[in-house]
């Protein structure tokens, strides 16, 4: 069977499960009485469902292995369906993103210190280690190539850590993070389908179809409408490093007619990515805990500028793609240290212009308020 019907029926079913599934979920939420509700750090004004994201795992999961049985017992050979992908980092994925699941849950329903959480996210990224995916390749990076076990190992646990925590973060505002992780996941899916890895890419196609209806609830839904919570901004984080964590291995598995593609892969997390270690240093250098939240996510910059959430939204996901464009274009020509440079400074000079339009804005109001 072609690849492509392969993948279409993997997105297609994801889609309608997902669909079928957000409703239910809604209507239970209200049920039982499930809410996010505002305060002063958040931008919706009324109570909203928050378990959204409990459905992400569990629809991805059973698509994947309702197609791998399906394709297998019509005679497609498990060498077809899983070149270049171990057993073992698969199930290590999923022992990890259960471990995440089952925390954000009860995180969403009574509330998790972000120790415990902090310590669930390592052990789910040690499994990665254990199972044999690690960082082991920096490709000239800072002049890095290879690494040893003992300093690529603890560098996954962080980068897992951090991306995991960097997708909860960025969770802010309506449409954000789950159009953030369909930008992401397409890309992944696209560079893994062009190195023939179906199964690589069967997973981030499994996860766009259930993320599209959940967008659509998120964003436009009125009385369906719904949040992911922590089960599912933590799960699509922890998927999206052990995707991306795919391309960093010592022997690459993907075309190599493709420039620096373990850049371009990670270029499409830059939005989070950065902005949490800006918040973070920010929070430090105000002499606050860096693990305590506050309104100063970049989504909350641009709302300070006047955009309302959708506004604000839709410019960050243009921010994104225009970040994943850019990086492809310049990948047969810049190394990927001058890459990550030059995506730093892009980054730095895109707060500066928010930045001017804020004051701008507060400006303006204050001159109004001595007016009247």
């Amino acid at each position: 069977m072609n690849a492509l019907i392969i993948l279409s029926l993997t997105f297609l079913l994801s889609l309608l499960l997902g669909a079928f599934t957000i409703p239910c979920v809604v209507r239970l939420s209200h049920e039982l009485h499930l809410y996010d509700l505002p305060d002063s750090r958040k931008v919706h004004a009324l109570p909203i469902p928050r378990l959204g994201g409990v459905i992400f795992l569990p629809v991805a999961t059973i698509i994947i292995a309702i197609v791998l049985v399906l394709m297998l017992r019509i005679g497609i050979t498990h060498e077809f369906l899983w070149s270049n992908v171990t057993i073992q980092h698969f199930l290590a994925y999923m022992a990890g993103a259960m471990m995440l699941y089952s925390v954000g849950i009860f995180d969403d329903l009574h509330g998790v210190s972000y120790r415990v959480k902090f310590c669930i996210q390592i052990m789910a990224a040690a499994l990665l280690c254990v199972s044999g995916l690690w960082i082991a390749d920096f490709s000239y990076i800072f002049f890095i190539e290879e690494v040893p076990w003992w300093i690529g190992m603890p560098v996954t646990v962080l980068f897992v850590v951090y991306l995991t925590n960097a997708m909860n973060l960025i969770d802010g505002i309506d449409g954000l993070a789950s159009g953030l992780s369909i930008i992401s996941l397409s890309v992944i899916a696209g560079l893994n389908y062009f190195a023939s890895d179906i199964t690589w890419t069967m997973i981030p196609l499994a996860f766009v179809g259930v993320l599209l209806p959940f967008f659509y609830y998120n964003v436009f839904g009125n009385k369906n409408k719904t949040f992911m919570g922590d089960a599912g901004s933590l799960t699509l984080g922890f998927t999206l490093a052990f995707l991306v964590l795919h391309f960093w291995q010592r022997e690459p598995v993907w075309n190599r007619h493709i420039h620096n593609i373990g850049i371009i892969a990670l270029s499409t997390l830059i939005i989070p990515m950065f902005d949490v270690v800006r918040v973070f240093m920010s929070r430090v250098r105000d002499g606050r805990n860096p693990f305590l939240p506050d309104k100063n996510h970049i989504h909350h910059k641009l709302l300070r500028t006047g955009m309302n959430p959708k506004m604000a939204m839709a410019t960050l996901l243009t921010i994104s793609v225009i970040f994943v464009i850019i990086n492809y274009l310049v990948a047969s020509q810049l190394s990927q240290t001058l890459m990550i440079v030059g995506d730093v400074v892009i980054f730095c000079l895109m707060h500066v212009v928010i930045n001017h339009f804020i004051s701008k804005k507060e400006d303006g109001k204050t001159q109004y308020d001595r007016a009247y």
